[in-house]
């Protein structure tokens, strides 16, 4: 690994570091595990809402979303339907500060980090990267409540006095830390898996280095934010239409009149069109954005007839592009990852002047310890032999 510059020229590594298998992989599982939970819960609010399984399966397949839903929905439908969406963000999270850790190794040097290990940190430092911008988050609750009970207060005579009147300069510094501190959730949510993953710091520090980052570069982390958003969608664009080519120069290959001929495009339309078709919430964005136009995302997902054998070849190729459409995604998400924990490092340089890449981690300090504690234990057997060997001979 190069030395870093500490500056923008740092930021463009970003795709290259992000075309990681075990990185990939990493978001690739957190998608699938939050996608799960948020397809259970969605499916269970709809139910509750009072819509059958048959009805929610012909309108939103695998990707229920709410916003398209013409008919009304009770409140605590929502309330469920938000837990998923809660819990999907919280895997992302999770998943982005076991990137960040991957990352941080690779810049010193140990390409043999292995997404397990990733996974024991995030089970070691998880809590941090959610309750940091959760700490952070009941700060401007607590000011808030403040506040309206103080607004409450002054309704009444002689109480406008105290508690409007003669604190209105202080309410007004307040109101600025509040708002200052709601653009500082906003950073904690984006920075704290980089703030974990390659600093190594609890709840406090997170919340801590969160301002701090804010307030002592702030165009700098605009700017460089800036540049991993515009990196990490080039790249995924380019990525997305390698994989589109791959899978038309297979239909081609596969779909010869000598070969398969009809049948492969019986069972590819019917396979995409779980996740291209008709009632697919992404169809509009990848026919616009690829200019991908299919039978499967003109609605046309019902062949003649299908075979037992082609039913079974239908379900395993939906769950193969599925695998191949989330590494796209994932892959969008690492670019993310990695950026965040490029930009931290710069930062950390710029306002703090630490190179935490050369500062040693808890793993070299662990190993050092074990190094230094089995050196005296080599050192200290030798003298226990000299004292039981002076102590046979004055018995003797």
């Amino acid at each position: 690994m190069k030395p870093l510059y500490f500056d923008v020229r740092d930021i463009f590594r970003t795709p290259r570091l992000a075309l990681s298998g075990k990185k990939i992989w990493v978001h690739l599982v957190g998608l699938a595990l939050g996608w799960a939970i948020y397809l259970i819960l969605s499916y269970l609010a709809l139910i509750i809402n009072g819509q059958s399984i048959t009805e929610i399966w012909n309108v939103h397949f695998l990707f229920p979303c709410f916003w398209n839903v013409n008919l009304p929905i009770a409140w605590y439908a929502w309330v469920i339907y938000c837990v998923g969406l809660l819990s999907w963000v919280i895997i992302f999270m999770l998943a982005s500060l076991a990137v960040s850790r991957i990352t941080y190794k690779q810049l010193k040097g140990d390409e043999f980090f292995s997404s397990g290990d990733s996974y024991k940190y995030v089970k070691k430092h998880g809590t941090a990267v959610i309750m940091g911008p959760v700490s952070i988050l009941l700060i401007v609750v607590f000011f808030l409540v403040m506040a309206i009970i103080a607004a409450w207060l002054a309704k009444w005579p002689v109480l406008d006095i105290l508690f409007l009147g003669l604190p209105y300069l202080l309410y007004f510094v307040v109101a600025v830390f509040v708002v200052y501190t709601a653009a500082v959730f906003i950073i904690s949510l984006i920075l704290a898996p980089s703030i974990v993953g390659t600093a190594e710091e609890d709840t406090m520090e997170t919340v801590f280095q969160s301002y701090s980052t804010l307030w002592a570069q702030p165009w700098r982390l605009v700017l460089y934010e800036a540049v991993v958003g515009a990196l990490g969608l080039v790249a995924t664009y380019i990525y997305t239409y390698i994989m589109i080519f791959s899978y038309r120069f297979f239909n081609i290959v596969f779909g010869q009149s000598w070969l398969m001929g009809g049948k492969l495009s019986r069972i590819s339309e019917q396979a995409s069109s779980y996740i291209f078709g008709i009632n697919s919430p992404l169809t509009p964005f990848i026919s616009k954005t690829f200019n991908i136009y299919t039978p499967a995302s003109l609605g046309i997902v019902r062949p003649l007839y299908l075979t037992t054998t082609d039913v079974i070849t239908i379900v395993l190729i939906t769950i193969a592009l599925f695998v191949i459409g989330g590494t796209v995604l994932a892959y969008l998400l690492t670019n993310f990852s990695v950026g965040q924990s490029l930009i931290y490092v710069i930062l950390r340089k710029k306002k703090d002047d630490e190179n935490l890449v050369e500062r040693k981690d808890e793993d070299e300090l662990e190993e050092e310890e074990k190094e230094e504690s089995d050196e005296v234990s080599d050192v200290s057997e030798p003298e226990e032999a000299e004292t039981e060997d002076k102590e046979t001979k004055s018995k003797e």
